[in-house]
Parts: structure tokens; sequence; C-alpha cells
């Protein structure tokens, strides 16, 4: 301190107090009664200290010279508010602890340091640690900031309220903004924020967090192909499943023809902030026409002959669609009306040479035990079939080579097979509790077309089996 102050007197030969100036000499002559007005006003002005050293001397200088004849007055003595960049941090007795401090931080310190002198009672408590911290927190200046969460952890800082605010805002009108179809905008994620002090070049601007939250949370993990490997191969070795790799990979298209050498992604990717926006919409769509097959037998095997052509309807539907970050992934039709049905495509084709009933017939099922034959009265009617009994789920044959024009439910049949086998003779098999062939396919003599059941009007597990020439019923026991 001796050596600062002897550098004081070196290079500064006057003080100025109250707007004059006085030499060294002079202010030790100077009835100080004279000045003591002027010190007074000095003592209500603010001194700032910048970083350079002389003037941190010529403040010094000044409170000190001036103080120095104040302090004869009354039973205080004087202290000096401290401000850092206009925040009062703390009182000081000697205001060289100030200055030294300012000097050993040189450069690094960034803000400005202003002194203003106080009368205060002598046993007045200073704050030389809190002034001490204070300036050394001066070094990375820091601004009051809002800081935004999303579940919990800390993402970005903002200026303030209105600005974090203004964050929420712009993310749902991304999404949502002038559309009138929108019913509801949410981000699905917990979004908080909470006062903070941060580093001035940490506090971003509200267009910048938003393309930050819509950014992904992490770059995927990619993983190269070996040879033999196969997507359950590699997820079993990076604890993930096959979804998740097809989810995480729209591009392969078939999942068992993976190339050595080929890359793929492990993790799907995803923006930090989800916004989910549904939507209500109303659209007109078509009704797609189905083609009705009609077998002809009059017809030679190949030869189609368009009955009727088909024409799509048309129906008006209310849908909500649910999109997130403006993909849609579910949608719901509210309600509908048909406007226009539709009118489907009747085809008749021929089955004339196809394969026919040949050589001797075979019983339909294994079992031979006829539980009603054909020509039985029940009531006022006549059983135009026979029914043999057989446990469900006995395998039913087709009792000649043909071809299946009906299998589905038909009624009181239930679940019914039709075989054309040519010339205008169709086999019939009912009741049963599974249909094995589908409509247009070609079956042999003894392939199995479905399971014995009890279907539709039936009191116990049996197989009806009728057989029509020319659509008439006749006695099957002939084709048996």
């Amino acid at each position: 301190m001796a050596d600062l102050q002897s550098g004081w007197h070196t290079h500064l030969r006057t003080i100025a107090v109250a707007n004059k100036e006085y030499t060294l000499d002079q202010l030790s002559q100077i009835n100080s009664r004279n000045i003591i007005q002027d010190i007074k006003n000095q003592l209500g002005k603010t001194f700032t200290v910048r970083k350079t050293a002389a003037a941190a001397v010529l403040v010094t200088l000044t409170a000190l010279g001036a103080m120095a004849i104040s302090e004869t007055v009354g039973n205080t003595g004087t202290y000096y508010k401290v401000f850092v960049d206009g925040q009062y941090v703390g009182d000081v007795k000697d205001p060289n602890f100030v200055y030294e401090k300012i000097s050993s931080l040189g450069e690094k310190l960034n803000a400005t340091v202003s002194l203003v002198p106080i009368h205060r009672n002598r046993d007045h408590r200073s704050n030389e640690a809190e002034v001490s911290l204070a300036i050394n927190d001066a070094m990375n200046p820091q601004a009051s900031a809002v800081m935004i969460s999303v579940d919990g952890k800390d993402v970005a800082a903002v200026s303030d309220e209105a600005a974090a605010r203004a964050v929420i805002e712009q993310l749902k009108a991304k999404f949502a903004s002038g559309d009138s179809a929108v019913k509801e905008v949410k981000i699905m994620q917990v979004i908080d924020f909470q006062t903070t002090r941060v580093n001035r070049d940490e506090v971003r601007s509200v267009d910048s967090v938003v393309d930050m939250l819509l950014q992904t949370k992490e770059k995927p993990k990619k993983y190269l192909v070996s040879r033999g490997e196969s997507l359950w191969t590699i997820a079993a070795r990076n604890q993930t499943s096959v979804d998740k790799l097809l989810a995480a990979n729209p591009q392969i298209k078939n999942e068992n023809a993976l190339q050595e050498g080929q890359e793929i992604a492990i993790n799907k990717v995803e923006p930090l902030v989800t916004v989910e926006t549904v939507e209500e919409v109303t659209r007109t769509v078509p009704i797609e026409f189905e083609t009705e097959t009609r077998f002809d037998d009059s017809l030679n095997k190949g030869v189609e002959v368009v009955v009727t052509e088909g024409q799509a309807g048309e129906k008006v539907q209310k849908v909500q669609i649910r999109k997130k970050n403006g993909k849609v992934y579910a949608e719901v039709v509210l309600n509908e009306q048909i406007i226009k049905e539709k009118v489907n495509k009747v085809v008749r084709m021929g089955t004339k040479g196809a394969t026919v009933a040949s050589g001797d017939w075979v019983w339909p099922v294994a079992s031979r035990t006829i539980s009603s034959p054909y020509g039985e009265w029940r009531g006022r009617s006549q059983h135009l079939a026979v029914d043999i009994s057989a446990p469900t789920g006995t395998a039913v044959f087709a009792s000649n080579n043909g071809r299946v024009t009906y299998a589905g439910w038909d009624g009181a049949y239930g679940n019914t097979v039709r075989v054309s086998h040519g010339n205008g003779v169709v086999s019939v098999y009912a009741h049963l509790s599974s249909i094995s062939v589908s409509v247009g396919q070609q079956v042999d003599k003894g392939q199995v077309i479905g399971g014995v059941g009890s279907t539709g009007n039936s009191t116990g597990p049996h197989l009806h089996y009728e057989v029509r020439v020319n659509g008439v019923p006749v006695n099957p026991s002939p084709y048996m």
C-alpha cells in the first residue's frame, strides 16, 4: 500500500475536491472549515471505477483526501457502498480493498465497479467478503434469465417469463396456426420454467429454442451388418426388438434380405418435444366395388363374361385425425353417410372342361353311422339329405373331383361348402365346424374340405350331406 500511495504522489500532484483543484501542499495548509462544505457536496456523488489503474488512483485520492477532513465531523465513519454494473453488492470500510481487487483481476474483469461514500456509525459492519465474491462473479458476467426444462431436464435459457411462454405458443403454432380444423393442441412432455442466473451468452432467442426443441434428442446409433446376420440376431445383440429396428429403418422392405456391409440404425431418434394435434375434417371418399364371380359350366374353362360393370360409390366422412409433430398416427371415423351406392361387378366364369366327377364316389366322412336317412319325414317336411354322425372336427372329404362354388355361412345350414362336379351335379356339406377350401378352388376326390360340426340349425355334431342334380335334391346314396 505504501508503494501504491507513493506512486499516487509521484504521478498525480493534484486532488479534485468539489470541482476545485488543490496541490498537496495547499491541502495540508488550508483551513478545513473552508472546504468542508465542498467535501459534503462531493460525498453525494458516485465514483465510478474503471479497469485502468489511473482511474482507480484518482478516485481513491479524491475519496481519501475529502473524507479525511469530513470524518472530523461527528461520531461517524466513512464507508463506501459498492455497485457492480449498477447492482449494490455491499459496503466496505477501505476503498483500497476494492481497488486492489480490481487490480488483481486486470483484464479478466468485464464489469464496471462504482463506489459511493456514505456516513455510517463507526460500529457499522462492512461486507468485504460479499463484495469480493460479487467482483469475482463479474469475471463471468451473468444475467437474470428463465430456464426452460422438459420432463424435469434443463434444456435452454431465455430472457424472461414472457419469452418462455412465447416458446410454448410458437411450438403449438408450428402445427396449428390458422388451421380451423385443429380442435386441440397439446405438448406431450411436461414443460416447466423458473427464474435463474446464467452467463449472458447462454441466453437464447425464442426462435432458436423452438428449433432446438423440435430437433432430435440424440443421433441414431449405426450398425454395420455382417455376413449371415438377420434383424433377429442384431436385435438380440443390441438388446432391442425386431419391431423397433423396423421402426428405426423404414427403408427395410424385406426383413429377411439384409446385405453384408449394409448400415442400419439401432435406435429411432425422437424430438425433445412432441406436439400432438387433434383435427376434425369432413371428406368424400370412394366406396370400391367388389367383383362377384359366378361359375358357369356352360362356358368353356377360362371364358369370362361380364354381366354387370362395377361402379364405385361415394360416402362423406367426418374424421378425427391425430398427428404428432405434423405426422398422422391415428384416424377415427366419427360418422359417415353414403351419398352414392356402389355397384358390384358381376362376372360369369366358365368351368366347362374343368375337373369333373370320375369313377366311384367316396363317403364324405370316415364314419358310417347314419343318424337321419334320406327322405325321412320331420313333421310336415321331408329330409332330402343324409345325416352322418361323427365327433366335432372329424375330417370331411370331397366325395368326388370338382370345383368349390360356395364356402361360408348359409343360414340354417351353418358353415357350408358346395362343390360342382360337372354335368349339373353339386354336393353339399353342411353344419361344418371349420372350412378348409375357398370359392373357385379345384378339389380332388377324398380331399379334406372342412370338419364335422353343429353350426346352424343342428342338435349335435354331424355332417349334412346333400346332392343336387340341376338344382333338385336327389338321394345321395349313388354319390357316396
